[in-house]
């Protein structure tokens, strides 16, 4: 079998864009060529959510912050460094098509984020990071319609150049009459299938619903992305400057860790902070509990890079939530116990010796 191998993925060069073809000959490929194929592995855009190809939607509330997320994220991946629990391991050409915010704000935004963000070198970020804006545009510029077949040809073509375009928000770059019509959201799908055919990633960022916790109309928009990501306003004393939600995963098709939980996310002067949402860390300390690798509360904060102290407040909480009972708790720490202990038979001797 042959060897999957890495590509040494260099920065796409500008004003390189090919044409686009019209029809090609669909290949039919026999499974044992496939098992013989050395299939390039796709590198990550953003680990561990986001790799070379694949598409992601971020949906929230006008007003949550999903454009200042968004937004962070283009600089992050055009200039390389960390963002919340990821980083963006190689520098990338992004493109970043805005279809609502004026260019003074996207501007005064960019150069408040990139003061606090950590490990982004500067010099990329002017060099990957591309900007269409429709409010940067002459009044007699016809600007995509990624609903509309013209449209699309247009932003696939320009998109040829990047390796991930962002496109904020579906709102304000398609004119959808009705999008609780899965036929509605047809062309849009096909449009980003075609991105994934050309090795292109893409952010797609959306509003939610009203009076739900997830994206605006039909579910037909969701068949394509590997990542699904929803954002919804923390209600306490963090959304003090505009910028503060909790980030749920509706999908994800990866392995999941602790960077890819429900977190709580806020924007203040000092820049970006995280922390797992509450209802994770429940979940983490009771499967702890119950793995039976741990005896003692100690041992648990230990694995879990708690103290001591929030193990029981978090493990009072969970009681409260009948996630676990207190005897339940015991129990299991106590059989942990007897497991650790050796017994004669564990240590080789038998009842004659």
């Amino acid at each position: 079998m042959g060897k999957r191998k890495r590509r040494n993925r260099k920065t796409k060069p500008q004003n390189t864009t090919p044409v686009l073809t019209k029809t090609a000959p669909i290949e039919i490929l026999p499974f044992g060529e496939l098992l013989d194929l050395d299939i390039p592995v796709r590198e990550d855009l953003v680990t561990p959510w986001l790799r070379e190809g694949e598409s992601a939607m971020i949906y929230a509330a006008a007003g949550v912050g999903k454009s200042m997320y968004s937004l962070s994220l283009a600089l992050t991946i055009a200039g390389g460094g960390s963002y919340l629990a990821w980083n963006a391991p190689n520098p990338r050409k992004v493109l970043l098509v805005d279809g609502e915010m004026h260019m003074d704000d996207i501007q005064s935004r960019s150069a408040m984020l990139l003061e606090d963000m950590e490990g982004i070198d500067h010099d990329l970020v002017r060099q990957n990071l591309h900007i269409i804006s429709r409010q940067g545009q002459k009044a007699e510029v016809q600007f995509p319609d990624i609903a509309r077949a013209a449209g699309q040809k247009q932003m696939e073509q320009i998109a040829l150049d990047y390796d991930l375009i962002i496109l904020d928000n579906l709102s304000t770059l398609a004119t959808i009459k009705n999008e609780n019509d899965a036929a509605a959201f047809t062309d849009i799908v096909k449009l980003l299938m075609r991105l994934k055919q050309r090795g292109i990633a893409c952010i797609l960022v959306h509003h939610s619903g009203k009076n739900t916790n997830s994206y605006r109309g039909s579910s037909m928009l969701a068949t394509t992305f590997e990542v699904i990501q929803g954002l919804t306003q923390l209600p306490d004393a963090r959304a003090a400057n505009g910028t503060a939600f909790k980030l749920t995963w509706d999908k994800f098709r990866g392995k999941k860790d602790s960077s890819v939980m429900d977190s709580e996310v806020w924007l203040d002067e000092q820049g970006w902070h995280h922390e797992v949402a509450s209802n994770e860390e429940l979940d983490l300390l009771v499967e702890a509990a119950q793995s039976g690798m741990y005896s003692t509360q100690a041992q648990i904060a230990k694995a879990l890079d708690w103290d001591t102290s929030k193990v029981s407040r978090m493990k009072k909480k969970a009681i409260a939530e009948e996630l676990i009972n207190e005897q339940e708790w015991k129990d299991l720490l106590a059989q942990a116990r007897q497991t650790a202990q050796p017994t004669a038979e564990s240590l080789g001797f038998t009842a004659t010796q």
